[in-house]
């Protein structure tokens, strides 16, 4: 557990304007704390800010997958100037994104969301510390759903096919997925014969079942007139199931043919 300590008598070589708040500002508390206590724990609810006066944090997230390591975000010291952690509850952030530790024995500041009130309107220094606090989560934001529209954009290839052309033959490998736009396809089947338009196909995907289980083809496909097509390649798969769930689904759960 966190213990309290006494600022005077820790003879603590302060930054002026740490000096000014704590004289100026009531309810800011000293803490110590010990190698690999917490500080906050992420998705707990607090509110609290913390500036680090000496010894060092670590910020880390916990692991995607059982028993797997534990990303560190970052290690912070206070030999490398002010480090202010917790600042998003400023902005009404109850619960926290990121754990921190600390990283052998440190002593810090605990503040309030109001606290920071008054350091916006007269600490220059421990502002603009705040403030690029701001923008590298604005950053890490940012490239999270960079990242996210990444997992489902597709960025399939164009075709323009011609009358007679085979798009694929029963039995070989559904390695891409085709999307007819427009025109139409002959899908023979067991000695069957249809016409394919977009419009009677799902999505307008043709043989969208085996594309998704890595399967055969079940049937062979061959333009009827011009047919205009996207082509899918077999490392989207997943994206095709984030992007159409609903077809997925149903597409696998019918059973395999045959």
């Amino acid at each position: 557990m966190p213990e309290p300590f006494d600022l005077e008598s820790a003879g603590l070589d302060l930054h002026p304007e740490i000096g000014e708040l704590l004289a100026r500002t009531p309810g800011i508390e000293a803490r110590i704390y010990r190698d690999g206590e917490f500080l906050v724990r992420e998705d707990e609810e607090s509110q609290e800010i913390f500036i680090l006066l000496t010894g060092g944090l670590v910020v880390e997230r916990a692991p995607a997958l059982p028993g797997a390591a534990s990303t560190v975000l970052a290690c912070l010291t206070a030999d490398e100037g002010v480090a202010i952690v917790g600042e998003m509850a400023y902005l009404g952030a109850l619960r926290r994104t990121a754990s921190v530790r600390s990283a052998g024995m440190s002593r810090v500041l605990r503040l309030e969301p109001a606290h920071i009130d008054r350091i916006i309107d007269g600490f220059p220094m421990l502002t603009r510390v705040i403030c690029m606090q701001f923008s590298r989560r604005l950053q890490e934001t940012s490239q999270s759903l960079s990242r996210l529209q990444a997992r489902f954009a597709l960025n399939p290839g164009r075709r323009v096919a011609q009358d007679g052309d085979v798009l694929f033959r029963r039995g070989e490998a559904a390695g891409e997925l085709h999307q007819l736009l427009a025109g139409a396809l002959r899908l023979e089947r067991d000695g069957t014969v249809t016409t394919a338009t977009p419009e009677s196909l799902p999505q307008g995907f043709v043989d969208l079942d085996p594309y998704l289980r890595a399967g055969a083809h079940g049937a062979t496909a061959t333009v009827d007139g011009m047919a205009f097509l996207a082509v899918i390649g077999p490392g989207d798969r997943e994206t095709v199931v984030r992007c159409f769930p609903d077809l997925a689904l149903k597409a696998l759960r019918t059973p395999p043919e045959s």
